[in-house]
């Protein structure tokens, strides 16, 4: 009917450019109102939409408002259309984040070698073995250490309380245990070798030394970790970034512990995006109890934010058009017109709404885009009239003080276009 409606449109505008032919107008202005009498029949079959004789256009309307859409309730709810109001609600929505454990950067200490010397004894002798505080690393061999032993018991022998003070805080900034300190002065023999101890609790996390091997002053020889508490590095998306806050509670689950939850808060925020993956790193920190948990394993968490009340609307009702966001508002007559709103925090079903709604007005829930199409399909056929200048009496709809006689400068007489048998209307 469409086509029909516009291939009899452009036969109009042809004749209406030629002017002053012959006949008298009679049977073109019968044509016109045959083709506008069409084009009402088709608006006005679309279930659930109102005619274009309910779309009143007057000199004031603007053009938002005259695309608008009558909708009748009984017919809307057939066709899936659904209403809703802005109201104040809160709309928060969760994330779903992947990290990597690792281990706690506070729980983690080096063990290294204050003086050059020789492992002769390597009681920790692979990575990953776990060891108590105090317990033996290594047997060190140290000619400096043999040397500064010597002098203290020299210094004890001749009675120099300073000088034997001296050698003695001497031995202990090279890390000689205490116990060991007693045993020298007991025995009064130097002892070759310096045994190093572990400083805490925990599990070989490296291990950077082999027997026999030669190492000096400074040389990291172990790394000593304590797996009971482990940190969640998050990779968090910059939308999702403003939600993260030190303290918020986090849900994490590791794949190679399926069912399994674990409780963590977060504890820091980095600062800086990585510029590669555009992503925010959020730390989290979860108690490994059972010890089941390694450093390395894949993780995932869901970030529960507070929710906040905000104006908003159902997410559905947002129509987005790649430019703006549109949402159908009930005029207060029943028509429904496109406005444009700006949109601001995202939930699981709702949006909020920043700019361009009030609490309590009424917009479509759900079909917009069908809305859309028939807003659109309206506002093309008005533009298509006033461009034609053809002053069709469309029901109802003021064309903005166009007369029925035609554009101004328009002759009296049309050309006939008589032979030309448009489908649909009775024969002449």
């Amino acid at each position: 009917m469409m086509r029909r409606w516009i291939a009899a449109a452009a036969l109009a505008l042809f004749a209406n450019g030629c002017g002053g032919a012959d006949g008298d107008g009679q049977s073109m202005q019968g044509g016109r109102d045959s083709a506008a009498d069409g084009s009402s029949r088709g608006m006005s079959g679309m279930q659930g939409m109102g005619s274009m004789e309910s779309m009143d256009r007057g000199p004031g309307a603007s053009a938002s408002e005259s695309a608008g859409v009558r909708l009748d309730r009984r017919a809307a709810e057939r066709l899936g259309i659904t209403f809703a109001r802005a109201a104040m609600r809160p709309v928060g929505r969760g994330a779903r984040v992947v990290g990597t454990l690792t281990y706690a950067e506070p729980r983690r200490e080096y063990v290294n070698a204050r003086v050059m010397g020789w492992v002769e004894e390597l009681y920790a002798d692979f990575a990953g073995k776990p060891v108590r505080k105090g317990q033996p690393l290594l047997a060190l061999y140290a000619p400096e250490l043999v040397s500064a032993q010597e002098e203290y018991l020299t210094a004890r022998r001749l009675g120099d309380s300073s000088l034997a003070a001296a050698a003695r805080r001497r031995l202990q900034l090279w890390d000689v245990p205490e116990d060991q300190l007693v045993a020298l002065e007991r025995g009064g023999t130097a002892q070759r070798r310096i045994v190093l101890h572990a400083p805490r609790s925990g599990e070989i996390a490296e291990k950077m030394v082999t027997q026999g091997q030669a190492v000096q002053a400074g040389d990291n020889l172990f790394l000593i970790a304590d797996p009971s508490t482990l940190w969640v590095d998050l990779a968090v998306f910059e939308a999702d970034a403003r939600m993260l806050k030190v303290g918020m509670p986090v849900t994490v689950r590791v794949d190679a512990l399926p069912g399994r939850t674990y409780q963590g808060r977060v504890t820091f925020i980095h600062p800086t995006v990585d510029e590669k993956t555009r992503t925010l790193t959020a730390r989290v920190e979860i108690a490994n109890r059972d010890g089941r948990l390694r450093p390395g394993m894949f993780a995932t968490a869901e970030l529960q934010p507070a929710a906040t009340k905000r104006l908003s609307i159902p997410l559905t009702s947002v129509l987005p058009t790649g430019t703006e966001n549109l949402v159908f508002v009930n005029r207060g007559d029943g028509q429904f017109v496109p406005r444009e709103v700006q949109v601001g925090a995202r939930g699981d079903s709702l949006v909020e709404i920043v700019d361009g709604l009030k609490p309590g007005d009424e917009v479509v829930a759900s079909a917009t885009y069908l809305l859309d199409s028939e807003s659109n399909l309206a506002s093309a056929m008005q533009g298509l009239m006033l461009q034609m200048g053809m002053g069709l009496d469309m029901g109802g709809m003021d064309m903005g003080g166009q007369g029925s006689g035609g554009a101004a400068g328009q002759t009296g007489k049309q050309r006939d276009m008589k032979g030309m048998k448009m489908e649909g209307e009775d024969g002449r």
